[in-house]
């Protein structure tokens, strides 16, 4: 009966590292900062494992969705605790323009950079639901359950994230760096 308690506990502990990546990726979309999506990450595991409830059996879909409900839940916590909410904005910083020819992979770090920056400019309900459905690739019954919303607002929200990034990476840079006099 022990060791198959172990095993079992062996299994969890496996299912939660396997969510570490796509965790501190939404943690770090939430907060904007390195280190406090550190903490929070590690916030989520210490509650996780000191859960009474967890997701049986304990796939790595179920689990990585109830991790995301706990992360979400201790941010909006921290949030209310220190009585702020995220008004900040981030500007595009303007990508420096390499001399020579690009190769595949340089060109893909710039538009992953340019990417991950339009979606830290987007208001925090927008980068939640671009983040869980089109890089963690979560179904909108799972970003419902994680968001505490309808599908449809999910779908919405989704609709209105995705065209709200699209002028952003469209817009030309030296138009967000323009000063009026």
């Amino acid at each position: 009966m022990l060791s198959g308690l172990r095993f079992r506990s062996a299994v969890f502990n496996d299912t939660l590292l396997a969510c570490h990546v796509p965790l501190y990726r939404y943690a770090r979309s939430l907060s904007r900062d390195p280190m406090v999506a550190e903490e929070l990450v590690q916030e989520t595991f210490r509650r996780a494992l000191a859960a009474r409830r967890k997701p049986a059996p304990p796939t790595e879909e179920s689990t990585r969705a109830w991790l995301f409900t706990i992360l979400r839940h201790i941010w909006q916590n921290e949030l209310r605790q220190r009585n702020r909410w995220a008004n900040s904005s981030v500007t595009l910083e303007e990508l420096p323009l390499p001399s020579g020819p690009l190769d595949a992979q340089v060109t893909r770090k710039l538009l992953q950079s340019e990417v991950r920056d339009a979606i830290d400019m987007l208001p925090e309900l927008f980068r939640e639901v671009i983040l869980l459905r089109d890089i963690e690739g979560l179904s909108y019954a799972e970003i419902a359950g994680i968001l505490g919303r309808p599908a449809g607002t999910v779908m919405s929200r989704l609709a209105r994230a995705r065209d709200g990034l699209r002028r952003l990476l469209n817009a030309p840079v030296a138009c967000s760096r323009r000063v009026n006099p």
